[in-house]
Order: C-alpha cells, then sequence, then structure tokens
C-alpha cells in the first residue's frame, strides 16, 4: 500500500536539504505524480534553487539529441578530473583490468572520465597492470587477460574524437536531472564528473 500525501509530506519534511536534492535532481523519473508535485511545493517552501524543480522536469521530458549534445557540453568544458587540464575537452573510457593468482582472477571494469591523454594513460596503465598480474590464474587469467587487453586497446580508439563518445553520452543521460540542477555551479558539476557512483 502506498503512503498517502500526508504521511509523505512528513517523510519529505524530515529529509534535510541534501537528500531533498538528491531525490529532487536523481529519482524524480520513479516517483509517482502527486510525490513530485509535493517535492517541488517543498523545495519551494525551503527557498531552494529553481535550477532543482528544473532538474525533475528534466528528467520526466524526452531529451533530445541537441539537449544531450548541450548537457555534454557542460561537463566536457570542466578541468580534467586527474591533470587539472583545461586545454582538451573530456571524454569517457572504460579500463579493463585484470589481476590473478593460482585459482582466483579479479576482472574488472571501470568508467573513466578525464582529457583524451588521461584517458590513455588509464587505459594503458590497465593494460600493463593486466599483461604483468593477469595471466596467473588457471583458467581464467589466460582466459581474460587477452580479452582485457584487446577491449583497452580498442577503447583508446574512442578516447580522441571530435565530440562526446557514446559512453559518454550515456553517463549525461543517466544525469541529466543532477547537470540540470548543477547548471550554474561549476563545483557541483566536477563533482558528477569526480565521484562516479
Amino acid at each position: 500500500m502506498e503512503p498517502g500525501i500526508e504521511e509523505l509530506r512528513k517523510n519529505y519534511g524530515k529529509f534535510d536539504d541534501r537528500k531533498l536534492i538528491r531525490i529532487a535532481s536523481e529519482e524524480a523519473s520513479g516517483l509517482r505524480p502527486e510525490a513530485l508535485e509535493l517535492v517541488k511545493t517543498i523545495i519551494k517552501e525551503r527557498g531552494l534553487s529553481e535550477q532543482i524543480t528544473k532538474a525533475i522536469d528534466v528528467q520526466l521530458d524526452k531529451i533530445t539529441e541537441a539537449q544531450l549534445l548541450e548537457y555534454s557540453e557542460l561537463l566536457r568544458r570542466l578541468p580534467c578530473p586527474v591533470c587539472n587540464g583545461v586545454f582538451d575537452k573530456l571524454n569517457a573510457t572504460i579500463t579493463a583490468t585484470v589481476i590473478s593468482f593460482i585459482v582466483m582472477t579479479s576482472y574488472r571494469k571501470k568508467v573513466k572520465i578525464a582529457c583524451p591523454q588521461c584517458l590513455d594513460k588509464q587505459n594503458n596503465d590497465a593494460m600493463i597492470k593486466s599483461a604483468l598480474l593477469g595471466w596467473w590464474g588457471f583458467p581464467w587469467g589466460i582466459i581474460r587477460t587477452p580479452q582485457a587487453l584487446i577491449f583497452n586497446n580498442k577503447r583508446k580508439k574512442l578516447n580522441h574524437l571530435d565530440g562526446p563518445n557514446d559512453l559518454f553520452k550515456s553517463f549525461v543521460l543517466g544525469r541529466v536531472g543532477r547537470i540540470e540542477a548543477s547548471r550554474k555551479n561549476p563545483s557541483e558539476l566536477e563533482d558528477i564528473i569526480n565521484y562516479i557512483r
């Protein structure tokens, strides 16, 4: 049974501003309509930024390619989270790393956002680590290590595209609410790329 409006108001009223902003900017698409209106009302009552209510609306609307590129460019113009460089636009990659020890093999993939040179370095580091530490597990180390080496090498080719690559667009699409809520606050935009969840 779903909680009524008064129960929701009581619950949302207990949340601090930070939690309410997170719900509005990240989870709005999962709320039912009356809960959305209640969150908007509480945000206005607390005098929080109008950008936060826009973040709710953005999550509920269909994002056009032009809007996606606009949100992507907001993040791509930020300083690189690795080297703090501002000369190249940011992009995204996935690194694959294999570490093995006799019967245990760990195969991990991680999303990284940085400038193209730093992304190349992260892919190279993952390849070196896998090449040195991946082979030593039987049977998966021998299988996964070449997979990781090939995967990282392929990902490097996508690090230097002029526009945002598909991975970066996907990253942005999943965070349009947070980006809209933080549009006028560069440090909050930097947090989006620094602390990938």
